[in-house]
This record gives structure tokens, sequence and C-alpha cells, in this order.
């Protein structure tokens, strides 16, 4: 029997997610790891950008897929009720569909016919530790694209969609539905709901303590190890600087 839950309400604003969408996803992993999140815990490393340059911060709605048997297709609901069409009716604008997609690129997610719906609800993005076809039509649908890579294959002889909203593993990372998903040409880093506000406000500061350090050493004409790694000190220096 297929889950179907609701998403979890937004915690960061969206004046914050403007502010976060300017930091590289390497700022936000570094301060996950400084709060005690090691970046094995929240970075996909196989999930890759299919459209450089593009963005993303956005809140999760995830799609969980179970391999395919055909006992288990008759069980799940058809058409519109299919778990990954919910998903995507739950979604909008501040949203990206995180699917489970059993880590393998012959498992397709989809292409031009079913994104054309995220196209229409104005979701943010997608991410999946599968492939995805049809990208010849589905880059200019506006929406930020992240997975394995490319596929010719038919999914839904290799996976069926089962959950809605469910906690997931993708690329071996936990995804809860309402975590914030942060990504760019880097990579794909998870951001816990619960910590979220905290994590976008340091991750903000962090950003611009960076950007000063380089300045600095710039200036300076030093080796990085005067500045950076950053400790206590050099954070209260450059703090007491923008006052």
């Amino acid at each position: 029997m297929s889950i179907i839950q609701q998403t979890p309400s937004h915690t960061l604003s969206k004046k914050t997610i403007g502010k976060l969408k300017k930091v590289n996803t390497t700022a936000v992993i570094d301060v996950l790891a400084r709060n005690g999140y090691d970046p094995k815990h929240v970075y996909m490393p196989r999930v890759k950008t299919m459209l450089p340059g593009i963005r993303l911060v956005a809140r999760a709605i995830t799609i969980r897929f179970v391999p395919a048997r055909p006992d288990a297709m008759l069980e799940k609901p058809s058409g519109e009720k299919s778990p990954e069409y919910a998903g995507f009716e739950l979604a909008g604008s501040g949203d990206v569909i995180v699917m489970e997609s059993m880590r393998s690129r012959i498992m397709s997610i989809g292409g031009d016919i079913k994104f054309l719906r995220l196209k229409q609800r104005k979701i943010d993005g997608l991410v999946c530790d599968g492939g995805i076809r049809d990208m010849h039509t589905v880059k200019n649908y506006g929406i930020g694209l992240w997975s394995y890579g490319k596929t010719s294959n038919l999914g839904t002889r290799v996976g069926t969609p089962y959950s809605t909203n469910d906690s997931v593993n993708v690329d071996g990372i936990l995804v809860k539905p309402g975590d914030y998903i942060v990504a760019d040409d880097d990579g794909v880093v998870v951001i816990p709901r619960k910590i979220a506000p905290d994590i976008a406000k340091q991750a903000i500061e962090y950003d611009s303590l960076e950007e000063w350090i380089r300045e600095r050493l710039d200036n300076e004409n030093l080796t990085p190890g005067k500045y950076y790694p950053p400790d206590d000190s050099i954070i209260e220096i450059y703090r007491k600087s923008k006052n």
C-alpha cells in the first residue's frame, strides 16, 4: 500500500532563501560540519548537475521508488493517484522534488512528458539518484536538475513509485520531507529542517567571512594559513571589522 503524506511547513523565509542562494554549497557543508553534521551525512557525492549555472535552495518533497515487480505494480494507485504524481501536485514554487531512485542511472525517473507538470507547477528543481530522459526538451523547462546522468532507458521496468513525503535514501543520504536542499555546480547538500534557520544564518555569514579572508590574503600577499581555516579569533576579527 502506497504512502502519501503532506509536506511540513517552511522554516526559511523567502528573504533568507534568496540570500542563501548566493552561498556556495562548499560554505554550507563547512557550516554543517562545524555544527556536528559530517559531510558523509549531508552531501550527495555522485549526484551531479545536469544544467550548469543553476543554484537551488528549496524545500524537499520526497518520492521513493522501490524495485519493480508485477504484483507491486498492481498494488500501486494508478494514473493521477500514483505517488509520484501526488508529489508533483503537492509541490510548487520554492519546492524541489527529491527522488530515491535506487542509485542506478538505468532507473529513469522521467522525461519531457512527466516533467512538463513540474514546469506548470513552477517547481524549482528535481534531485534524484537515477537517470533523466529527454534532456533535449527538459533542459528548456526552467527546472534545476541534479541526477546520476542522462538515460534512454524505460524506468517503469526498473522501479515503482511507492511513497510520497516519506523519509528517503538518496545517494546514501537521508532526506526527510521539509528538509532544505542546497545545490549548485559543485553538488547537492541537505540541511535538516529543524536546524535550517540557524544553519542558513551561519552559512550566509560564513560566505561573507570567506570573501573577507580572500581580500585580506590578496591585499597582504600572505599564505592562506594566516586566516584559513578560520578559528574563533579570526571570526571575531572579521565581525569587528564589519561593525
